[in-house]
């Protein structure tokens, strides 16, 4: 059964727009990569037709893996393809992490809503899941990587 979640923050921000294009840009990425330490951030697939723009990227943890997880990762770093869905007209992000183990049955789903909260504050609701598709432990992973979320 999926962990859910949701978290409130307000930015200083003039508008979503402005919120939503830092997601996509390659310094404002290798900025939040070097403090949530990823590395070896790759565009696996970037389309952008005016209205939806998706972006895929293969993403590495230079983190060390919790005990319950190291047996089911191949080398011992964590690799994941990160797919964000920009949808402009809606301000929303959809976001879908798929670590690259266990065939697929660890995933977290997400949708970033931003809204003008006032004069340059604009909101944003950070709401999904995790899954986490393995008996007796999913519970204990779920909420693992949910820690590491807040």
């Amino acid at each position: 059964m999926p962990t859910e979640f949701s978290f409130d923050h307000v930015f200083r921000a003039a508008s979503p727009a402005t919120i939503y294009n830092a997601y996509f840009d390659p310094d404002h990425l290798t900025t939040q990569d070097k403090l949530a330490e990823l590395g070896d951030r790759v565009i696996v697939e970037d389309q952008d037709d005016g209205t939806v723009r998706k972006t895929s990227w293969r993403v590495t943890s230079l983190k060390q893996l919790p005990l319950i997880a190291r047996p089911f990762v191949e080398g011992g770093k964590l690799v994941y393809i990160e797919q964000m869905t920009l949808r402009r007209t809606a301000n929303e992000v959809d976001l879908v992490v798929t670590p690259q183990i266990l065939s697929g049955r660890v995933t977290l789903t997400a949708v970033y809503q931003l809204t003008q909260a006032g004069e340059n504050q604009v909101k944003r609701r950070y709401k999904g899941s995790v899954n986490v598709g393995i008996k007796l432990v999913s519970g204990k992973i779920e909420k693992g990587i949910l820690a590491e979320l807040e």
